[in-house]
C-alpha cells in the first residue's frame, strides 16, 4: 500500500511544479494544501486526472488536491519524497455539506461516498457472475458446500452495504464512523429485514408507524441518516460536558436517531430509491433501444464527470427490485468502445509515441480502466472520441433492444461477463463485439491527425 502511496504522491509533486517550489506542505482532512511559489508550473488539468486525486481548487496562491480519507498516508509519503517537515493536520473540512448546494455537489457527496466501497462490490459481482456459469454451465450442484460457501462470499457485501456505505458516508460528513455503523445495524436489525421478508404490518411508537422497507442492499437510506447523523451528534457533543462524552453522547445520539430513522429517514430514503429507479426503468420502457444507444454513447463522458459512480445507485436499485440490472451492459458498451478506438489507434498511428498509448491504453480499458483511455485517446483525437461514441451507441443500441441484463454490480469491462450470463447473454456478447468492432472500424476509415489534437 505505501508503495501505491509513495507513487501518488510523487505524481502529485511533479504535477504542482516539483518539490522546488512548493514553499509548505499540509493537510487538512480531505485535502492536500500546498503554498506554491510559481502557480504557472502547475499543470492542473493532469493534476486532476491523476487516479487518486477526486479533485483540485486553488485559494489564493495555495493549491489544495483533494484526496479522500487517505489523505493521512498519502501526506506522509508527500513530506518523505519531497523532503517536507511534516505537520500536523489542521481541524477542517472543506468537503463537508455546505449551506448551500446542488446537484453538482450530491453528486460529488455520492462519487465520494461511493468510491471506496466499489472494489468490494465489483469482486463480489464477479464471484456472483462465476457461481452463475458454475451452476448453470460446468453442472456443479448449487446445493454443493462449495457453492454455498462463494455464495456467502459472493452476497455479503450486497446484502451488507449499509455497512460498507455507513463508514464511507462517516468519513465524507466527518462524524463517528462507530455511530454511523450502527446505524446501519439498526436498519438491518432481524426484526426489520424478518419484516419486509414476512410482509408485516408496520410497528407502532407514539402512534407513528415504523414500515419494513428493504434495506439490504440499499443505498440511499444509509447516507441520508448518517447525513442527519452527523448534525444530531454535532449538537449533543456541544450541550454534554467532556466528562460524560464518552457514555452520554453514543447514548442519546442512539436514542435519537434510532426513531427517527425508523419512522422518517428510512421510509423517506426508501421513496427516493424507489423513485429513481422507477423513473430511469420508465424511460427505459419508452425505447430501450435508444436508451441503450444515449447509454452507451455517452458512457465515457459520465465518467468524466463522475457520475458514474452515482448511477451505482441505479444499479443497485433494479438488482435490489427486480433482480437484475439493465444499465449495467450498456455502460459495459462504452468501455469497450473505447477499447477499440483505442486499439484502432494503436494500428493507425505512425508516431511511436502514439503507438504507445494506443497500446497500453487499449489494455487497461479492456480490462474496465478508461481513465488512460479517456485522457491519452479519447480527449487527443477527435476521430477517437467520434469513434467511441459511435461504438458505444450502436452496441448499447443492441442491448437495449434484446434486454441485455447484469445479476450483480459490478465493473463494465470484459471481465465482468459472468454476471451478463443470463437468458439473453448473447446480446452483450455481441454488444460488445460490435461497440468494439465499430470504433476500431471509424477509427482506421478517419484515421487520427498526431499534428494536432483533438482540442
Amino acid at each position: 500500500m505505501a508503495k501505491n502511496f509513495d507513487e501518488l504522491a510523487s505524481s502529485i509533486l511533479e504535477l504542482v511544479g516539483g518539490k522546488d517550489n512548493v514553499s509548505r506542505a499540509f493537510h487538512c482532512i480531505t485535502r492536500l494544501r500546498f503554498n506554491l511559489k510559481d502557480k504557472a508550473l502547475v499543470k492542473n488539468e493532469e493534476l486532476k486526472n491523476v487516479k487518486g486525486v477526486i479533485g483540485t481548487q486553488w485559494s489564493g496562491d495555495q493549491l489544495q488536491v483533494i484526496v479522500g480519507q487517505e489523505v493521512g498516508d498519502i501526506y506522509d509519503a508527500v513530506c518523505r519524497i519531497g523532503g517536507f517537515a511534516a505537520e500536523k493536520a489542521i481541524d477542517e473540512n472543506l468537503d463537508a455539506p455546505k449551506k448551500k448546494f446542488g446537484v453538482t455537489t450530491i453528486l460529488e457527496a455520492m462519487q465520494a461516498i461511493l468510491m471506496p466501497v466499489i472494489p468490494a462490490l465489483a469482486g463480489a459481482g464477479m464471484i456472483k457472475g462465476i457461481i452463475t456459469i458454475m451452476t448453470s454451465y460446468l453442472g456443479v450442484d448449487p446445493a454443493s458446500s462449495l457453492i454455498q460457501v462463494m455464495t456467502i462470499a459472493g452476497d455479503c457485501a450486497f446484502y451488507f452495504l449499509p455497512f460498507l456505505v455507513a463508514w464511507s458516508a462517516s468519513k465524507r460528513f466527518n462524524t463517528d464512523a462507530a455511530l454511523a455503523i450502527a446505524m446501519a445495524g439498526v436498519l438491518l436489525y432481524p426484526t426489520m429485514t424478518a419484516g419486509n421478508t414476512a410482509g408485516a404490518d408496520p410497528l407502532s411508537l407514539f402512534g407513528l408507524p415504523i414500515p419494513f422497507p428493504r434495506y439490504f442492499g440499499s443505498t440511499i437510506p444509509i447516507i441520508l441518516t448518517v447525513l442527519v447523523l452527523s448534525y444530531v451528534y454535532k449538537w449533543v457533543r456541544s450541550v454534554i460536558p467532556n466528562s460524560l462524552r464518552i457514555v452520554f453522547v453514543p447514548m442519546i445520539v442512539l436514542l435519537i436517531m434510532t426513531p427517527l430513522t425508523l419512522i422518517v429517514i428510512g421510509p423517506l430514503a426508501n421513496y427516493i430509491s424507489k423513485g429513481l429507479v422507477w423513473l430511469f426503468n420508465f424511460l427505459y420502457g419508452l425505447s430501450p433501444m435508444i436508451a441503450g444507444a444515449i447509454i452507451g454513447g455517452t458512457r465515457l463522458f459520465v465518467v468524466m464527470t463522475g457520475m458514474h459512480l452515482s448511477l451505482s445507485t441505479i444499479c443497485l436499485g433494479n438488482i435490489a427490485e427486480m433482480g437484475y440490472d439493465w444499465l449495467l451492459p450498456m455502460h459495459t458498451m462504452g468501455t469497450l468502445a473505447l477499447f477499440g478506438a483505442c486499439l484502432g489507434v494503436w494500428v493507425k498511428a505512425k508516431n511511436s509515441e502514439n503507438k504507445q498509448i494506443g497500446a497500453s491504453t487499449a489494455i487497461s480499458s479492456f480490462i474496465g480502466i478508461t481513465e488512460p483511455g479517456i485522457y491519452g485517446i479519447f480527449l487527443k483525437f477527435r476521430n477517437a472520441m467520434i469513434a467511441t461514441v459511435i461504438g458505444g451507441a450502436v452496441g448499447g443500441a443492441i442491448v437495449g433492444l434484446f434486454g441485455g441484463r447484469a445479476t450483480a454490480f459490478v465493473n463494465s469491462c470484459i471481465l465482468s461477463l459472468p454476471v451478463f450470463m443470463t437468458t439473453n447473454f448473447w446480446c452483450v456478447a455481441l454488444g460488445i463485439a460490435v461497440s468494439a468492432a465499430v470504433a476500431f472500424a471509424v477509427v482506421m476509415m478517419l484515421g487520427i491527425n498526431e499534428e494536432k489534437n483533438a482540442e
